[in-house]
Parts: C-alpha cells; sequence; structure tokens
C-alpha cells in the first residue's frame, strides 16, 4: 500500500474520510492480488500484517465513525483472526523444527501441523472470498469509510 498525504488544514474526520476509503481500496486490491498467486500458508503471513495494519489504523479514527463502525470491525477481526490460525499452524511446525531436531516424533507433529496450517489457509481464503470480499463488500467498506454508509 502507498502512503497517503494528510491534510494539514482539514480536521480528522475530514482527512479520514478522504484518505481511508483509498487506503482500503489499497488492501483489498492487494489481497486479492496475493491471493491470485496462491501463496503458501507461510507467505499469507504478509496478508495478516497488512490486515493488522489496516484494522489498527481504522481504530485511530473510531470516533470519526457512527455505531457501525464495529459493525465493520468485527468483519475485519475475522480476517485476522483467520490468518492468526494459520500463522499460528506455520509458527508452531517451525518451533518443532528448532526445538526438536531427533525427535521421533517430530515427523508426525510437522505433518500435522503442516496439514492444519494448509486447512486454516483454506479456511482463510473461503472466509475472505465468500464473507469479506463477497460481491459488494468492498463498496460497503468505501462507502461507509467516505461517511455514506
Amino acid at each position: 500500500m502507498r502512503r497517503l498525504a494528510w491534510n494539514e488544514r482539514s480536521d480528522a474526520r475530514a482527512n479520514a474520510r478522504r484518505v481511508l476509503p483509498e487506503m482500503m481500496a489499497g488492501y483489498f486490491a492487494s489481497v486479492r492480488k496475493a491471493l491470485k498467486a496462491k501463496p503458501s500458508p507461510a507467505n499469507l503471513h504478509r496478508i495478516r500484517l497488512a490486515s493488522k495494519k489496516v484494522r489498527y489504523t481504522l481504530e485511530l479514527f473510531q470516533s470519526c465513525y457512527g455505531p457501525k463502525f464495529d459493525e465493520r470491525m468485527k468483519a475485519l477481526k475475522g480476517v485476522q483472526t483467520a490468518l492468526g490460525d494459520v500463522n499460528d499452524a506455520v509458527t508452531a511446525e517451525q518451533l518443532i523444527v528448532d526445538l526438536m531436531p531427533q525427535s521421533p516424533r517430530r515427523k508426525a507433529l510437522r505433518g500435522y501441523l503442516k496439514k492444519r496450517a494448509a486447512e486454516k489457509a483454506e479456511e482463510f481464503r473461503v472466509h475472505w472470498m465468500e464473507q469479506f470480499d463477497a460481491a459488494g463488500q468492498e463498496k460497503l467498506w468505501l462507502e461507509f469509510l467516505r461517511g455514506r454508509g
């Protein structure tokens, strides 16, 4: 995502309504592009970091939006949770490699965690396509962030 310019002459609400929709559109585009490349579970970590950045940025401007803010954030937290589940399995698998180099159970544990990471990655992809990025969802986000939704 590219850096967006803040207008010092405008208040936070006006800046948020101008800048945040562009940030969110970039987020949708970057995740779609990443998912087209069919990333491995480990490579979904970049999407996780982008999701955290978007969420935390939006949370800074909670006071600029009405009661629907929490509903919108709940949807974004769902994306983060799904990606966190993937990352947990990937990280645990790497810990097994590092901490159990000679263990006879290592292969079985790694196999289980790789399978779990793949399953969680697929759950994320389904969640993204069927819920967060379902038809019309990006438009809803952008209209909300522009103060029209």
